[in-house]
């Protein structure tokens, strides 16, 4: 499969009055097309700024940032919105979904930011993604009439509704109990079955074991890139 994320020589520093803070310090991977990655690491290590660099939500310092075969690094805050808009999709810890919207209405929210005049080809869309993850029967609720794990999944079917390239996911179960924890891994799953690449912080190992591949960082490096399904460990020095 070939890379639909490379990164080369990444690095990432925060300023902070006289002080600077390496988060990344010179990170080289690559993550296939159809893959499934967990992204894990102790507090600091860099896991979620690297998320952020991935999502085009942040910055980097230095280095190079490709999606596919296009260079993202030096894009203007236009571009990266297009990007972001176009290629990405997002999950959320927190859900992030909009309390007076209803499902249909907060699944659809990708698509008025893109300017895509939304119809009755839109919405059907949108009730069929809310279909896929279970919530057909909750349409016209909003976020407060629902529960955390069906906030989730409508974060999820928002993720989907631009057909996004790459899912990110940041702590997807984060605030989830165990059982719908193992509910949205497996939609994530399934999703990754059908195509779908995603890439996703995790600081739980039950959830990472879930992925194809787990990277875990320390101290903004690579410490480890580990395949799941093959079971083959490749110790970076």
């Amino acid at each position: 499969m070939p890379a639909i994320v490379t990164v080369v020589d990444l690095f990432k520093n925060y300023y902070m009055g006289t002080q600077t803070v390496h988060v990344l310090k010179g990170l080289n991977l690559s993550f296939d097309e159809g893959d499934f990655v967990a992204l894990m690491g102790p507090s600091g290590s860099g896991k979620s700024t690297l998320l952020n660099v991935l999502g085009c939500l942040d910055r980097l310092t230095s280095g190079q940032y490709f999606i596919g075969d296009v260079d993202v690094s030096d894009m203007d805050d236009d571009q990266l919105s297009e990007v972001r808009s176009t290629y990405l999709g997002f999950i959320f810890q927190s859900y992030n979904l909009l309390p007076q919207y209803t499902v249909v209405e907060n699944i659809e929210l990708p698509l008025l930011y893109q300017g895509i005049k939304l119809d009755e080809k839109t919405k059907a869309r949108c009730v069929a993604l809310a279909e896929l993850v279970c919530l057909g029967d909750r349409l016209d609720h909003r976020p407060l009439q629902l529960s955390g794990g069906q906030q989730q999944r409508v974060a999820v079917a928002r993720s989907l509704v631009n057909d996004p390239h790459l899912i990110l996911g940041d702590e997807p179960t984060g605030n989830l109990d165990s059982k719908t924890s193992i509910e949205i891994m497996h939609m994530l799953r399934e999703l990754n079955r059908a195509g779908k690449t995603i890439i996703m912080v995790t600081h739980e190992n039950d959830i990472a074991a879930w992925a194809r591949r787990v990277v875990r960082l320390r101290d903004g490096r690579v410490e480890s890139d580990v395949r799941n399904d093959t079971r083959t460990v490749m110790e970076i020095g």
